[in-house]
C-alpha cells in the first residue's frame, strides 16, 4: 500500500510542475532597472528618458517598454564560425568546429538556452533570434560543404549535406550542455577528434554509392507533376537553386527530385544524370553564342573585332549561368575517369573552343592571324581563361573578363610584323 506524500514533497512536485508551465517571459521581467543601469554604466535619468512613462498602473513607458524592447531584438551574439580559409580536409574543418565548441561552452550554450525558452513565449523574440540560429546553422554547413567540395566528393547516401550538418551541430549543442553540468568531462581536442571522425565515415571521396538506387521520396512527389506546363523547365530551376547552396557534387538526382516534386524514378526518364540537366539548361544559351558569331561571319565583320565579340557573348553566357557552368566544369575536371560518358556529352553539345576556332581559322586566311600553334589550340586556351575567370571574378563583368584575357593573350594569335 502507497503511502500519501509528505507535505515536503506535495510542495516540491506542485514546484516542478509550475516551473514547467511558467511563462519564461517572466525571467526578462524580473530584471530590475537599478541592475541593467548598473550593467550599461549609465544613470536611471537616462533609463527613464529612453523608456519615457511609467509601466504601473497599466502604462506602457518604463520597465514593461523596456522588457518588451528587449525581447523584440533579443540577440546571442553569435560571431560566426572563425576560419581563416577554406577548410582543405575534413581535420581542416574539424579545427573550427572544435573552436565552436569552446564559444558554446564559454557563454553561446547558455544565451541559445535563454533565447530558446524566452522564444517559446514571445514572438518577438522568436523573430529576433531565429536569423541568429539560422545564420550558425549556415556557417556549419558551408564549411561542411566546402571540406566535401576540397574532396570532390559527396555525402555517403542516404545523408545529405543538410542532414550531416545537423547531425554535427547536435553532438555540438549535446555535448556542450555536458561540459556546462560536468565541467571536464570533454575537451575541444576530443570534440575535433569526434568531427573528423564522423566527417571521414559520412563523405564519399569517390562517389562508390553513386550508382545506387536511391529512395523515392514520396513527400516530394507531386502527382499533378505531368501536367504542369513545362516539368523539364522546373527541374532545370531547382537543379541550379540547389547548386547555388550546396554545389554540383553535393547534390543527388534525390535531391533535385524533391526540389523538383518528382519522384526519382520520373526524373531519371526525363535526365539520367546531373550531367544531362547541366546540358539541357546550357545548350539554348550556347547556340546564341554560336548564333551571332555566324551572323557577324556572314556579314563580314573583321576576325579581330568578331573574336572580341563572341568572347564577350560566351563570358556574358558564363556569368548568367554561373551555377550551371561551374557545375559543367566539375564534371569535366573531376569526372572523365569516373564518369568517362560525362566528358563525350559535354563536349558534344557544349564545346566552347567551337564558338571561336572558325574566327580563328578565318583570320589565318587573310593572314591576320599568327599560325603558329593549331587553331583547336588556340581557341582552347582563349576559352578557357574566358571560362576561370568568369567563374573567379565575381566582380568583373564579361567586357572587362575578355579585354583582361585579350590583353595578354592576343598578341600571340595576331599576326606579327615582319
Amino acid at each position: 500500500m502507497n503511502s500519501r506524500p509528505v507535505p515536503r514533497e506535495q510542495f516540491l512536485q506542485a514546484g516542478h510542475r509550475l516551473l514547467g508551465e511558467v511563462d519564461m517571459t517572466d525571467l526578462a521581467r524580473s530584471l530590475s532597472i537599478s541592475a541593467v543601469v548598473d550593467s550599461a554604466g549609465l544613470s536611471q535619468q537616462t533609463f527613464h528618458n529612453t523608456y519615457p512613462g511609467n509601466s504601473r498602473g497599466g502604462g506602457s513607458g518604463g520597465k514593461e517598454a523596456f522588457v518588451e524592447d528587449l525581447l523584440d531584438n533579443l540577440t546571442v551574439n553569435y560571431g560566426g564560425i572563425a576560419t581563416t580559409a577554406p577548410p582543405a580536409g575534413v581535420r581542416d574543418a574539424a579545427e573550427p568546429v572544435a573552436a565552436l565548441f569552446e564559444d558554446l561552452t564559454s557563454g553561446l550554450m547558455r544565451r541559445r538556452i535563454t533565447a530558446i525558452l524566452l522564444a517559446s513565449d514571445h514572438q518577438g523574440a522568436r523573430k529576433s533570434v531565429t536569423p541568429e540560429f539560422e545564420r550558425l546553422d549556415a556557417d556549419l554547413r558551408a564549411m561542411v560543404g566546402q571540406a566535401i567540395q576540397a574532396q570532390g566528393g559527396s555525402v555517403r547516401q542516404p545523408m545529405s549535406l543538410t542532414s550531416l550538418t545537423t547531425v554535427l551541430g547536435a553532438m555540438l549543442d549535446g555535448l556542450a550542455l555536458r561540459q556546462m553540468l560536468t565541467p571536464g568531462s570533454i575537451t575541444a581536442s576530443e570534440i575535433a577528434q569526434l568531427s573528423t571522425t564522423i566527417l571521414q565515415c559520412a563523405i564519399d571521396p569517390v562517389h562508390s554509392d553513386r550508382a545506387a538506387t536511391e529512395p523515392l521520396p514520396d513527400e516530394a512527389a507531386d502527382s499533378s507533376a505531368f501536367l504542369r506546363p513545362d516539368l523539364e523547365a522546373d527541374v532545370i530551376a531547382a537543379t541550379e537553386a540547389l547548386f547555388v547552396d550546396h554545389g554540383y557534387f553535393l547534390v543527388t538526382l534525390a535531391d533535385i527530385a524533391a526540389g523538383a516534386r518528382l519522384r526519382v524514378d520520373d526524373l531519371r526518364r526525363l535526365f539520367p544524370s546531373k550531367v544531362d540537366i547541366i546540358v539541357a539548361a546550357l545548350k539554348p544559351e550556347f547556340e546564341r553564342v554560336l548564333r551571332l558569331r555566324r551572323a557577324d561571319e556572314r556579314l563580314g565583320v573583321e576576325p579581330a573585332i568578331a573574336l572580341r565579340r563572341t568572347l564577350i557573348a560566351l563570358g556574358e553566357f558564363v556569368i548568367d549561368n554561373r551555377a550551371m557552368s561551374s557545375g559543367m566544369l566539375l564534371a569535366l575536371s573531376f569526372e572523365q575517369f569516373q564518369q568517362p560518358n560525362t566528358v563525350t556529352t559535354v563536349l558534344e553539345h557544349l564545346y566552347l573552343p567551337s564558338s571561336v576556332q572558325p574566327i580563328l581559322e578565318r583570320g589565318r586566311e587573310a593572314g591576320l592571324f599568327s599560325d603558329d600553334a593549331p587553331s583547336l589550340d588556340v581557341a582552347i586556351m582563349l576559352t578557357n581563361n574566358v571560362l576561370f575567370r568568369c567563374l573567379t571574378r565575381p566582380k568583373e563583368s564579361a567586357v572587362e573578363v575578355v579585354d583582361g584575357v585579350l590583353r595578354v593573350l592576343m598578341p600571340g594569335v595576331t599576326t606579327r610584323a615582319r
